[in-house]
């Protein structure tokens, strides 16, 4: 049997709008809550952020302080490297006593000395050991150097072309013992080379004897050019220490013996 509605339009109408309108507050409730959620949510994560920038900022602040300090600190000891390298640099030439005392220990007692002549002799500036410093490439910017680099690089330039010669005259009747006491000075740790310049026979004594004189080049000193690293404690060429010379108060002094 077909039911019949006897109901108007209107009240139908009415009852879909008022569905439409429960469905349309519960989509605005649903999206309301959802947008205050997510207000919410951005506040507390803004507030967190703020909370964590401002303990970051502390340790940046921090951080900041430490890297200039550890700048500081490598100023600090770059200027006490340049300092410790200009002071060990004036510790040449040898002392003058040094230098005795290399020549006279290893004497034989044949030999007996006339003169004894210390000079500086002008090197050629393309010797290998007369090399200019490297100042790294060209292509980096040329930084200010410090007043102690500055005098360093100065004296340097000044003295790296000299080298120190000790020249020796006497006589002998032993001409065999004027060959071992050349070998012996060879083996001295001070110097470079000993070279025996000239040989002069004397006839007018009784027994004859032989003049002669030596050309010593000595070593250069820690920090000069051409020198390989710090100096060995010295040596008569027999390996045997004169340390002893240093603790008599014959240290490398800048003015020389």
């Amino acid at each position: 049997m077909k039911n019949i509605d006897f109901l108007p339009d209107i009240y139908r109408q009415r009852a879909a709008l008022r569905k439409a309108r429960i469905w349309w507050c519960a989509v605005v409730v649903l999206f309301g809550g959802a947008i205050s959620s997510a207000f919410t949510a951005q506040v507390w994560l803004r507030v967190s952020l703020k909370r964590q920038l401002a303990a970051l900022e502390e340790s940046f602040l921090s951080s900041q302080t430490q890297v200039r300090e550890l700048a500081n600190l490598q100023a600090q000891i770059a200027k006490s490297a340049h300092e410790a390298s200009l002071f060990t640099y004036l510790q040449h030439p040898w002392p003058r006593t040094q230098l005795l005392a290399q020549v006279v220990r290893p004497l034989p007692k044949s030999i007996r000395l006339t003169q004894i002549h210390v000079s500086d002799e002008e090197l050629p500036r393309d010797a290998p050991h007369a090399a200019p410093l490297h100042r790294g490439p060209e292509t980096e910017p040329a930084a200010k150097p410090q007043p102690a680099e500055d005098d360093l690089a100065k004296l340097q330039q000044e003295m790296d072309f000299k080298a120190t010669i000790v020249q020796l005259q006497g006589f002998t009747p032993e001409a065999a013992d004027l060959h071992e006491y050349v070998a012996l000075l060879n083996g001295s740790s001070l110097i470079a080379a000993a070279q025996i310049k000239s040989l002069e026979s004397d006839s007018t004594h009784d027994p004859p004897r032989t003049r002669f004189t030596l050309r010593l080049i000595v070593h250069p000193g820690y920090g000069q050019r051409g020198s390989e690293g710090p100096p060995a404690p010295p040596t008569d060429g027999r390996g045997q220490s004169w340390t002893r010379l240093r603790g008599n108060g014959n240290a490398p002094s800048g003015g020389g013996g």
